[in-house]
């Protein structure tokens, strides 16, 4: 004979219930997540280069790569650790590590290496390398920002943060302005005719509809004219065509070499371009062409004073890649 069960009917209710709306629930948990839970956020790890040692206390600055704007600031753990929140799935996000005495991450003193981040559904970590330990792994070039000035004005950007690393202290907008050679781009009879940009920059680079670019032929004359201009002993020469190696070899020599590359790093994007005077020719034109200074090298990755973000990482055979796609294009200005 089965004892009857002393369990008090309340309790034997209460299973009954719960079971009920664990049936009805599926997988879901019967009691509700806490909003932490839901979105933990994505963690990020600072490191050394090399060493990939985590390094305490620093400053993480992430800004909307679409519109430029800061979205955060938060200070890492003693573990070199720190949790970001709120970050939007889809969009691409410009993590800048930073000392926490930097008034600024995009200073010229500015010890960070700054990674373009694109948040997917899955993105929960992402490690951030800084030489902020290792300072005398890179060129120290001078951070010099083409916008919002010249907002297609990358090639002249370039060259005076390179000259600038040599204690110049030159301008951007001067450069622009004295040594540029420009040339505007005519439309006439429903035929668009321009300069060609070994020999002349195409438009006006401060100005977003007109702006194009210029190869390296003109910026190697510009920059050589600069150094006679200032009399100094810097000697420019013209690299296109060098080998990954080459480059870098000069790099670690400790000299600055400007490069041109896409903005992205992905394969070059046209669209139809302008006849060049005195000629039936009419090359495509690039629509994602930019230069950058490359400063250091360490672990398959570049380093780059990027004009429109400080100093970026990016893998070395993607930047090399682009390098070869756009040309080879390449100018080294050293003592």
């Amino acid at each position: 004979m089965l004892k009857r069960s002393k369990w008090p009917w309340h309790l034997l209710l209460f299973c009954f219930v719960m079971l009920f709306a664990s049936i009805a629930s599926g997988c879901t948990n019967i009691l509700p997540a806490k909003d932490e839970d839901m979105d933990e956020g994505i963690k990020v790890l600072i490191v050394a280069f090399g060493s990939r040692e985590p390094i305490p206390d620093m400053k993480v600055t992430v800004r909307d790569m679409d519109t430029d704007q800061l979205v955060t600031t938060a200070i890492s753990d003693s573990e070199g650790q720190v949790t970001l929140a709120g970050l939007e799935v889809g969009k691409r996000y410009l993590f800048v590590p930073s000392s926490v005495s930097d008034s600024s991450p995009m200073s010229n003193n500015s010890s960070g290496v700054a990674k373009i981040v694109k948040v997917q559904k899955d993105t929960s970590y992402v490690v951030l390398e800084t030489y902020y330990q290792k300072e005398n792994q890179r060129i120290e070039v001078p951070v010099v920002l083409q916008n919002p000035q010249l907002p297609h004005g990358c090639e002249i950007t370039a060259m005076t943060a390179s000259f600038n690393y040599y204690g110049l202290n030159l301008s951007k907008m001067k450069m622009a302005k004295k040594y540029l050679p420009t040339k505007a781009i005519i439309e006439k009879d429903g035929k668009r005719t321009g300069p060609d940009p070994n020999k002349a920059y195409a438009g006006d680079p401060s100005n977003e509809l007109t702006g194009t670019y210029v190869f390296a032929p003109v910026i190697t004359k510009v920059a050589r004219k600069v150094a006679k201009d200032y009399k100094t002993n810097l000697k420019v020469t013209n690299l296109t065509g060098a080998s990954q190696k080459k480059i870098i070899e000069t790099v670690q020599q400790g000299i600055p070499v400007m490069v041109w590359v896409t903005l992205d790093l992905s394969k070059p994007k046209t669209k139809e371009g302008w006849y060049i005077e005195g000629t039936n020719s009419k090359p495509k034109m690039y629509r994602n062409l930019h230069v950058v200074v490359l400063t250091g090298y360490e672990d398959g990755k570049v380093i780059v004073m990027d004009p429109l973000h400080g100093y970026v990482a990016h893998d070395a055979t993607k930047f090399f890649s682009s390098y070869k796609d756009m040309g080879s294009q390449a100018i080294a200005i050293e003592k």
